[in-house]
């Protein structure tokens, strides 16, 4: 009777084990959030787990990639202050027919997961349909998340293998000097049965630096200098105006992209000065226009856009 009573009990438990299963699985598809986790892997603590762990294990099949882009060119780098566009992409390398997906992203400081992650930058509230930011939720996550809000249809293919899933959020990089910050995403492709089997999902983060003083604006006091371009963007032809009210000894202007790479450099004259600069061949993107006189610097960014 005792050993019948038990197995009752322990009945009992599995099933409504079950049960909640059941329950969390079906709300994930408003999101993880929704239901209190940050599955990107950034936060350890809180009781937060790294992927979408009621669909399994994290599989290599489903390739997952985060993407920091300025006017639609990737960068590693970020400056201070400054918009750009985060995109998460998945593709299905599996046989398996995934038409549906769902995902987390977040950023933190740093490059290392964290008990308790600190955010860095900040997520626009404004999403793509079928998304939506969840801000920290005291007791159950600290980091601020993008995410689905309801299960996405995949982006190209119609689920098998070489389907892919995009999305893309605004963010604005935190203030200079703070440093190299990581974005973490985790990313479920979904057989859309309502239950997990067969489903599958990867999780990956990428780290993005800060570019260095020198690429960012800062003064010539010394010399009584001024740089300006104009019009900005700009998709064929840019005016440099740049002002030297002393002598000099040698000076340059330096105009590098996004990655660091010098693109051109010109020379520069006592006086003011207007210099017209054809950027008709330069790549869609942020490039920084900087005036170096004497070993002193200063910098603008120029935004070249597509034809």
């Amino acid at each position: 009777m005792k050993t019948t009573r038990r197995i009752n009990k322990l009945s009992i438990i599995y099933v409504l084990a079950a049960m909640s299963c059941y329950f969390v699985i079906n709300g994930y598809h408003a999101g993880p959030a929704a239901n209190g986790y940050d599955c990107t892997g950034a936060e350890t603590g809180l009781g937060n787990p790294t992927g979408c762990s009621c669909h399994g294990s994290a599989v290599t099949g489903i390739g997952v990639t985060i993407e920091l882009d300025s006017v639609g060119v990737p960068t590693t780098h970020y400056v201070g202050g400054m918009s750009y566009t985060v995109k998460i992409s998945g593709i299905n390398n599996t046989t398996t027919s995934l038409p549906k997906f769902g995902f987390q992203l977040g950023s933190i400081l740093g490059t290392a997961a964290m008990t308790t992650p600190t955010n860095a930058g900040t997520w626009s509230t404004s999403c793509p349909p079928s998304t939506h930011y969840s801000a920290p939720s005291a007791g159950n996550y600290v980091v601020g998340l993008v995410e689905q809000s309801t299960a996405l249809t995949a982006t190209t293919g119609t689920g098998g293998n070489g389907s892919t899933y995009v999305e893309t959020f605004n963010w604005t990089a935190p203030v200079a000097s703070t440093g190299t910050i990581s974005f973490w995403g985790a990313l479920n492709a979904v057989n859309g049965t309502g239950s997990s089997s067969g489903d599958k999902y990867n999780i990956n983060h990428v780290a993005i630096s800060e570019w260095p003083a020198t690429n960012a604006v800062s003064s010539i006091e010394s010399i009584n200098s001024d740089i300006n371009v104009f019009p900005n963007p700009t998709n064929d032809r840019t005016t440099i105006s740049y002002q030297l009210a002393s002598d000099f000894v040698k000076g340059e202007i330096r105009i590098t992209d996004i990655n660091g790479n010098i693109v051109e450099t010109l020379p520069v004259s006592n006086g003011s000065t207007n210099m017209t600069v054809d950027c008709t061949s330069y790549a869609q993107g942020v490039y920084f226009f900087t005036l170096i006189v004497n070993k002193e610097i200063i910098g603008t960014k120029q935004i070249v856009k597509s034809n």
